[in-house]
């Protein structure tokens, strides 16, 4: 299989065939998205995003940088058995929502540790997908953000945002940057090129390239809405992280590393009052060659973003 683990992608259009893809994946992997083998949601683009990689090696908490978004070390696999079979280890889990004193944060959290109990030989999606099969009709398209197949997960999302007094996601579609910059406003400028989907709340996620060149992915998690789409994180050694003014005259972290392959890897982390948004820079482009952007290009990036809009 095409080493595309480090990639933010969740197209999670059939279980059966993500099932191959994880069985036909060599053992050293150690990079691997959540939630693949769960559900199935049409879109032209991507679904949700999953970046991969991460680590930190010191942080202030929860005042930047990607050292405190830990939801701790959990399996992929659809069992433990398969885990262990295909040499799966447990991967760190890093909240894209905020930082742990965000009820964002708290409530990605619960969800995944239902989810990570939950329906693990699957045959409550197979009897999902047998059903809507035969009757053509989707009974949770209305929780399709969430990867929900069934009414107790279904009930469990919603209890979980009365709980923490959060609203659903609604309203998805998916365009270019400029109908991203529609629905969102104008918050970066013409170096930015690629192609996102987002929510009417303007929680989005953008497969980008900056000048045409390097690749590069961005969520926006907006305060007051349920997410729980996860970071994967095949180690958390060996970075470190400083604070960089943009033009736009707000601070971001910058944390730079190496991942488990000894590519370079770099997040950029901004802590907003509206919303909070990681920038993941790809150490490759969409041929697999080397992404190899300097340290300009990282701060120009960042200025290329007008967080002060978003």
């Amino acid at each position: 299989m095409r080493d595309t683990t480090d990639k933010i992608k969740m197209d999670v259009a059939r279980k059966a065939e993500m099932r191959e893809k994880l069985m036909s994946s060599p053992a050293k992997t150690t990079e691997l998205p959540r939630h693949n083998v769960k559900k199935r949601v049409v879109t032209t683009l991507l679904i949700a995003a999953v970046v991969s990689a991460m680590g930190i090696t010191t942080y202030a908490a929860f005042a930047g940088g990607i050292g405190a978004l830990s939801f701790g070390k959990r399996a992929w696999g659809p069992s433990i058995e398969e885990d262990i079979k295909h040499s799966l280890p447990p991967r760190e889990e890093w909240s894209l929502q905020g930082y742990p004193d965000s009820p964002e944060y708290k409530a990605a959290l619960e969800w995944l540790n239902f989810e990570a109990g939950y329906d693990r030989d699957w045959k409550i999606l197979d009897e999902a997908d047998a059903e809507q099969k035969r009757t053509g009709v989707d009974p949770f398209e209305k929780y399709s953000a969430y990867l929900v197949y069934s009414q107790e997960m279904a009930d469990k999302i919603d209890e979980i945002a009365a709980k923490y007094k959060l609203k659903l996601h609604t309203g998805f579609d998916d365009g270019d940057e400029k109908e991203l910059e529609e629905r969102v406003g104008d918050i970066f400028n013409d170096n930015i090129t690629g192609g996102a989907y987002f929510y009417d709340d303007g929680t989005f996620q953008m497969d980008a390239l900056y000048k045409n060149k390097y690749n590069f992915q961005i969520r926006r998690c907006v305060r007051g809405y349920l997410d729980t789409v996860t970071v994967n994180v095949g180690t958390s050694e060996g970075f470190e992280e400083y604070t960089y003014m943009t033009k736009s005259g707000i601070p971001v972290t910058i944390s730079e590393g190496k991942d488990v392959r000894g590519r370079r890897r770099t997040f950029i982390t901004a802590n907003l009052e509206k919303s909070f948004v990681v920038i993941n820079i790809m150490p490759f482009n969409y041929d697999g060659e080397p992404n190899n952007y300097t340290d300009k290009d990282i701060e120009d990036i960042a200025d290329s973003f007008y967080f002060n809009k978003m």
